[in-house]
């Protein structure tokens, strides 16, 4: 069978009065250094000879198909060879004839434009316009299609990049490739995208492709073409004389951006972005002096990934102290364009009853949608804080009344001048009235003791065992450290300093790792922490020798008293 359709194609072949031969452009004005498509239909065996055409163009992604049509009893082909040039020079350039088998193309003319006389780019206002893709019309089987999100991006900015190929014959195999263009970075994001899409009455299948582009320095940034190279299924003729697959290449069109210097005003770190919200998500209607509270914070950014942002962080008055865990992060892209949303818990303990303020901490960015600063911040929130026990019994400290008289006192009087003068005053009197005791040494005149001196103010007693046990068996590892913390006398300031006190090595070791589950991210788990610590601290804490020492010394009676 296949012998047969073979001799029927040669026979066709050797009838040359047929022959029909032509050559059309795509477009007849360029920009040096920009693609024309050369389309070259014909009867005729043999593909053309393009040597003529190398030495003002680059010939660049030649493609071709075939089709058979059977007319007035004889069999007929046409063949279609596509041919990508790049004009290498300006002017009135001439594409000369051809030969393609015994037949002859016709000459054709194309202006090239020197690259120093191109209209320049219109201003940002006018973006909506150049974000159009290209029009699909009269581009063969396989065609290329790149859209970028922003033509007048700003330096580090996050720039959406487009490709879609276009084709209109069973795909093989192949490879769709952009390059980085200098001064830039450029990375793939998210999955290859497919779907169907009818062009002029076709329908043609086509594969989106994400990039993000991000410029590093500002002036004008030429985009390199993106380029297709595979294998099709081939036609009638692939079937019988080769392996029936036909080589497909197509190349899209360079973009130009211009790109823009960082602003005089722009805050620092530079945040360039579309969109920036933050919001307090989860928070506690009220909560207990000594046990944690949780407050979620939520971010999000569209134009950055979560590696150009910075972190989420809360604050807290009235002495509470607030332990962050690790921020949960969804990374996602729309047209190529970064959006980010972050995630991020918080455990508050309070330190003492009453209210208590949430303040996230505000992010400065820029918005490029409106080209000015702007500021994200979440409303603060606040939390009625319940008495706890033990040493959260007690209410917050008032301020004393002297305290609060001084921030009414005039500036002079607070001024560091007029403080040192009364210094150094009090410093003279000082040298007068020791003098004066020198000169009446003589007397032996004993200074009576004050007999209603006040006692000096006992500091807080240290938490007892059963209040340790009590925190264990809830399991909450930051109310556990608060606890531990307040149980060393004098209270430790953090877990460094009350394991620098511990003399048990095991209970060291538990507070390492109380340390890892708070603030290691996952790298010892909340469990294991936990038992560690029952385990060691289930007879309560042993304290180093010298801590022993300075109690006995302030309640034992002295060995040799005073006559």
């Amino acid at each position: 069978m296949k012998r047969g359709a073979a001799l029927i194609a040669l026979a066709m072949f050797a009838v040359p009065a047929w022959a029909k031969t032509s050559a059309t452009l795509d477009r007849t004005h360029v920009k040096q250094g920009d693609a024309v498509m050369l389309t070259i239909a014909t009867d005729q065996v043999g593909a053309p000879d393009y040597s003529a055409l190398r030495s003002r163009f680059r010939v660049e992604d030649v493609a071709s198909e075939r089709s058979v049509r059977y007319t007035n009893g004889s069999l007929a082909v046409d063949l279609r060879y596509r041919v990508e040039l790049i004009a290498l020079q300006p002017g009135i350039q001439t594409i000369p004839s051809l030969a393609v088998g015994r037949d002859r193309t016709q000459p054709l003319q194309l202006e090239v434009t020197a690259v120093g006389n191109t209209t320049p780019l219109p201003s940002p206002q006018a973006q909506p316009a150049l974000q159009q893709t290209q029009p699909a019309a009269s581009q063969g089987p396989v065609f290329i299609q790149t859209q970028v999100d922003d033509r007048h991006p700003y330096v580090q900015q996050s720039v959406g990049v487009t490709v879609r190929l276009i084709y209109a014959t069973q795909m093989l195999d192949g490879a769709l490739d952009l390059d980085a263009p200098p001064g830039a970075s450029l990375r793939r994001v998210g999955e290859d995208v497919q779907g169907t899409q009818d062009i002029g009455g076709r329908s043609y299948s086509v594969i989106e492709r994400h990039y993000v582009l991000v410029p590093d320095r500002s002036g004008t940034l030429t985009l390199p073409a993106a380029r297709f190279s595979g294998h099709g299924q081939g036609g009638f003729f692939d079937d019988v004389f080769g392996d029936g697959r036909e080589n497909m290449r197509a190349s899209g069109q360079p973009q130009v951006l211009q790109v823009r210097a960082l602003p005089a005003n722009a805050a620092q770190p530079w945040l360039p972005l579309r969109r920036l919200e933050l919001q307090v998500t989860a928070v506690p209607r009220s909560a207990t002096a000594g046990q944690t509270a949780v407050v979620t914070l939520r971010m999000q950014a569209d134009g950055a990934s979560a590696a150009q942002l910075p972190e989420l962080m809360l604050t807290a008055d009235s002495d509470a102290q607030v332990y962050p865990e690790a921020p949960t992060i969804d990374d996602r892209d729309n047209g190529g364009r970064p959006q980010t949303v972050v995630t991020r818990r918080f455990s508050v303990v309070p330190a003492h009853a009453g209210a208590l303020r949430l303040q996230a901490t505000p992010i400065q960015w820029w918005d490029v949608a409106n080209d000015q600063p702007a500021t994200a911040q979440a409303q603060p929130v606040t939390v009625n804080v319940a008495p706890g026990t033990g040493a959260f019994a007690a209410p917050a400290a008032a301020q004393p009344a002297a305290a609060q008289e001084g921030t009414k006192w005039p500036r002079w009087l607070r001024s560091g001048f007029v403080w040192s003068i009364a210094a150094a005053v009090v410093g003279l009197l000082w040298i007068a009235s020791l003098a004066w005791v020198a000169r009446r040494r003589d007397t032996h005149v004993a200074a009576p003791v004050a007999a209603n001196a006040k006692p000096s103010s006992a500091p807080p007693l240290p938490l007892r065992k059963d209040e340790l046990d009590e925190v264990l068996d809830s399991g909450d590892l930051a109310r556990i450290a608060q606890t531990l913390q307040r149980m060393a006398n004098p209270p430790a300031a953090d877990l460094d300093a009350l394991k620098s006190r511990l003399q048990s090595m095991p209970q060291a070791d538990a507070i390492d790792a109380l340390q890892a589950a708070l603030w290691g991210n996952g790298r010892i788990a909340p469990e294991t922490a936990l038992a560690s610590l029952r385990q060691a601290f289930r007879d309560g804490p042993q304290w180093r020798a010298a801590e022993e020492a300075k109690t006995a010394k302030s309640t034992l009676p002295p060995l040799y008293p005073e006559h």
